[in-house]
């Protein structure tokens, strides 16, 4: 029989992460752990709920960083309105994650734990320039930058005893950020392709960056927007630049990998994903423009 803990307290849950196994799962929201559990009924010891973690659902803001807790869920996220303003990113993911049912109960750091190639956080918080901090069984904190916490379908970088505690953001008041993802209807739909970006804020496009997600297993970087769209506004020409450009990424990303992808895509979801990628740019675009 699986014994259940439910701590209240940082104390409490240092003294439950110390009795964890690699048998054991860690519930937050478990909007993504009941599905899995009932599909595939492992061998589950111990179950522990951080669902009375009131110090993990806070949302902290300072003049220059963003605190927000692991359990911390979309829709509290989504309603916030300084990360509105200063994540907007993060607002315009958790604004749109499943139904309103799934946001009310969905939780940020499950999202970020779960690994999932097509979530909607971990392209946002990468962008948002995120650090992670997790809390380990001996009561210290490990801090780690949001891009080197995915390591492959539902593989992070947690160490076994560790959770992730919170979200810490810088609040970039020069730069402003949106995201879009498609899905294969308009609500209640996961990713199949999405795109966060960012550019100096006040301008039309200075400075641009951006991640794509659900095209492998984590985010990739968009390293080559300023060369592609150039430092001004951007039309019709540059962002189909910018949508060949990607194109030729995720066919890259599949033709270059070694051995059989974890992430398995059909021949034609990837083909998919190449002729949906320019909706996707234009689309990011257009709510560019209603920002600032």
């Amino acid at each position: 029989m699986s014994m259940y803990l439910q701590p209240s307290t940082r104390e409490e849950l240092i003294s439950a992460l110390g009795q964890l196994t690699d048998k054991s799962r860690i519930i937050a929201g478990g909007t993504d752990l009941m599905p899995d559990l009932r599909k595939k009924r492992p061998d589950v010891d111990i179950f522990l709920s951080l669902s009375a973690m009131e110090e993990m659902k806070e949302i902290r803001i300072s003049d220059d960083t963003i605190c927000i807790g692991a359990m911390a869920t979309h829709d509290s996220i989504a309603r916030n309105a300084e990360i509105k303003t200063w994540a907007t990113a993060l607002h315009h993911a958790c604004s749109h994650v499943g139904s309103q049912q799934i946001r009310n109960r969905g939780t940020i750091g499950g999202s970020l734990a779960n690994a999932s190639p097509a979530g909607d956080m971990i392209p946002c918080v990468c962008l948002l320039g995120g650090t992670l901090l997790l809390l380990g069984a001996d009561g210290a904190f490990r801090r780690i930058p949001a891009e080197d916490f995915t390591l492959g379908v539902s593989r992070t970088a947690l160490h076994p005893g560790e959770v992730l505690f919170a979200i810490e953001l810088p609040v970039r008041k020069d730069r402003s950020t949106a995201f879009v993802k498609l899905g294969s209807r308009k609500e209640v739909t996961i990713a199949q392709i999405s795109i966060a970006i960012s550019w100096d804020k006040g301008t039309r496009y200075q400075n641009p960056d951006g991640y794509l997600g659900a095209v492998d297993v984590t985010p990739v970087h968009l390293e080559e927007m300023p060369e592609l769209i150039g430092q001004g506004p951007v039309d019709d020409a540059a962002k189909d630049r910018l949508a060949e450009s990607l194109r030729d990424r995720i066919r890259g990303i599949r033709m270059n990998r070694k051995r059989p992808p974890k992430l398995k895509i059909t021949e034609a979801e990837r083909l998919y994903k190449e002729r949906a990628v320019r909706s996707v740019v234009y689309d990011v675009f257009d709510l560019a423009e209603t920002i600032d």
